[in-house]
This record gives structure tokens, C-alpha cells and sequence, in this order.
């Protein structure tokens, strides 16, 4: 004989409503209230029919994660921040009623039509998306009367359906630059793969400002690929240029640097200051061990997709911008 809600309120002491709300995403429950009619499922084996369910509500427990089109396609092998950002999503979704995420991946600005198909076809409930997208897309999205809500986008347009989740870039900018000449370096280079991105854009505007608070001249160096090789061509342009110093708006290019300077036999953190962004694992694997700005990636997944959950719930109202904040990790790069 199949488990019912009316054996696992039994089991749970509640009512058939309550079990049928906590399946269903209801928020009102304690914790007690909503653990103990989880348990009772456990127990007694209980599956809720999620498809019968999506037709009677029109939820699909489903939330959408984007990645954008201007990452290569091994970004997931390539940038570690992509898989944090995942981990602290499931982290959240995991503990919550029965949300399922289905990944949305981005090569080429072509794929984001069928990218919209996909939403419309699996009727998502909610989108998670990072980056930044072209108009057409935003309009398109926003359109849809679903809420979206943006990791790491700068977009300035009338959209009533999304919300926007920003680490404080230009102050990380400066704060890393600030630290290189408070050490005394005169010669910093800023390193970026695409810097004219609007994130980007941020964190050289928070390096311009500490620079000319130093009375230091700017050298901006900008170069496309993945972001460990990027690193390993500034070595040379770097070299070639007597640069003291260099900040690299991603750890991975910082990296990608460190490795370059050292194969020279440069003395990084004594001859050459480095400082990275996002503070990654890699940069306490590597020796020396890389200075850089935390933006503490886990929990800007975390507090955006929480943010989206308070959304879908009516807790919380669509429109708002949050902004993180970021601080230096010293370390021995300098």
C-alpha cells in the first residue's frame, strides 16, 4: 500500500494541510514543525508526486541557474568561482523543501533564445543568473513576470522582476591597490582578462582612485583567454615593462602571474607585490601564498539565493540592491 500525507501527518502529529504546505514550499512552519514532518516522510518512505503537484499549483519547484556568455566553455574547469557560486546554491536549496536547480550554461550570445525557450518549457520558478546580458535578453527575461536574481550585474534598465546581488568591487579595487603603495611599490600594473566589462570597470575605478591618491601613474593591462594563461602572458609584458607590482582584478590571473614571475626568478612578494581578487582556495596552495581581496563568493550565493527564495515566498519584494562587502587578505605576495 503507497504512503499518503494523511500517514505522514499522522506520523508527524500535524494536520493534512500542514504536511501538504511543507511540501509545497510554505515558509509559515517553525522549524520544529517542518523537521519533524520531513522525518516522518523519511521514515514512512513518503514521495511527493511533484509533477501532479507542478499541475494543481503551476510551481515547478524548480529554480534556473544561468551562467553568462562571455566565459569560455570549461569556465567550470577554469574559474573555480563559477563551482563555489553552485555549491553555496545547492547549500541552500538542499535544506529547502523539495527546489530542484537545473543549470543554464551560456557559450555564445546565440544560445541565450534557447536559453529562454528552456525557462518557458520547464516552467522555472525562479532564475538565479550571473553576469551581465544584452538588452534583448534582459527585456526578454524580465517579460516572462518570473523573478530573476542577478550575482555580479550592473544593469541600470527599468526591470520590474529582477533583484541584484554585487560584491563592492570598486572598493576592493582600492583596497588592493592602496596596499601595494602603502608597501612602497610605484610601478603597478592593474591585470585583467576583458576589463570592459562593467564588474571589471568597477574594480579599475577603485584602483585609478587609490593610484592617484599615491601620486602613481596607471599601467592597465588587458588581455583575452582563460584566466591562468592570461596571467602567465603578463609575466612577460609585465618583465618587459619593469613593473614592481601588479593587482589582478581574479585570483586565477594572479596565479597564473605568480607562476610566470617565479619560472623568471622573480622573488614574488619581495621584489614584486601581487595582489589577487576573490580569495580562493588556490591562493593559500600556492607558494608564496597570494594576497587578495575576499568578496566571500560562498555567501554571495548564498545570500542570492535566499533572496530569491524570500521572493517566491512573498517575503521579500523584487527590485532591491544588495551590496557586499569585501575586505584584504594579507598573505605573503606582499
Amino acid at each position: 500500500m503507497s504512503i499518503t500525507v494523511i500517514d505522514v501527518a499522522k506520523e508527524a502529529g500535524v494536520s493534512r494541510t500542514t504536511v501538504s504546505n511543507v511540501f509545497g514550499g510554505k515558509t509559515k512552519y517553525s522549524d520544529e514543525t517542518r523537521k519533524a514532518v520531513l522525518a516522518a516522510a523519511k521514515k514512512l518512505g513518503y514521495k511527493p508526486n511533484l509533477a501532479a503537484r507542478s499541475l494543481i499549483t503551476n510551481q515547478s519547484r524548480l529554480i534556473g541557474l544561468i551562467l553568462p556568455s562571455y566565459v569560455d566553455t570549461n569556465t567550470l574547469t577554469n574559474s573555480p568561482f563559477y563551482n563555489i557560486i553552485m555549491d553555496s546554491v545547492y547549500s541552500v536549496l538542499r535544506d529547502e523543501a523539495y527546489y530542484d536547480l537545473i543549470i543554464f550554461s551560456v557559450p555564445h550570445k546565440e544560445k541565450l533564445i534557447q536559453v529562454s525557450e528552456w525557462i518557458d518549457a520547464r516552467n522555472a520558478d525562479g532564475i538565479l543568473a550571473i553576469g551581465e546580458y544584452d538588452q534583448n535578453f534582459l527585456k526578454d527575461l524580465n517579460s516572462k513576470a518570473i523573478p530573476v536574481v542577478f550575482i555580479d550585474n550592473y544593469s541600470r534598465g527599468n526591470y520590474a522582476n529582477f533583484s541584484y546581488i554585487n560584491s563592492d568591487d570598486e572598493a576592493g579595487g582600492y583596497l588592493a591597490a592602496k596596499h601595494l603603495t602603502a608597501k612602497g611599490y610605484k610601478k603597478i600594473a592593474l591585470c585583467a582578462v576583458e576589463l570592459a566589462g562593467p564588474l571589471m570597470q568597477k574594480r579599475y575605478e577603485g584602483y585609478k582612485r587609490a593610484m592617484k591618491e599615491a601620486g602613481c601613474k596607471e599601467y592597465v593591462f588587458d588581455k583575452l583567454g582563460t584566466p591562468f594563461e592570461a596571467g602567465l602572458q603578463f609575466a612577460d609584458l609585465l618583465s618587459a615593462q619593469q613593473m614592481d607590482a601588479a593587482f589582478c582584478t581574479e585570483d586565477m590571473v594572479a596565479v597564473g602571474l605568480l607562476h610566470g614571475m617565479l619560472r623568471k626568478g622573480v622573488r614574488v612578494g619581495k621584489e614584486f607585490g601581487l595582489v589577487g581578487f576573490d580569495n580562493i582556495h588556490i591562493g593559500r596552495q600556492v607558494f608564496p601564498e597570494l594576497t587578495t581581496i575576499d568578496q566571500n563568493i560562498f555567501e554571495k550565493g548564498e545570500t542570492a539565493t535566499k533572496t530569491l527564495l524570500k521572493i517566491l515566498s512573498k517575503k521579500n519584494s523584487l527590485g532591491s540592491r544588495l551590496i557586499l562587502p569585501v575586505s584584504l587578505v594579507a598573505r605573503e605576495t606582499v
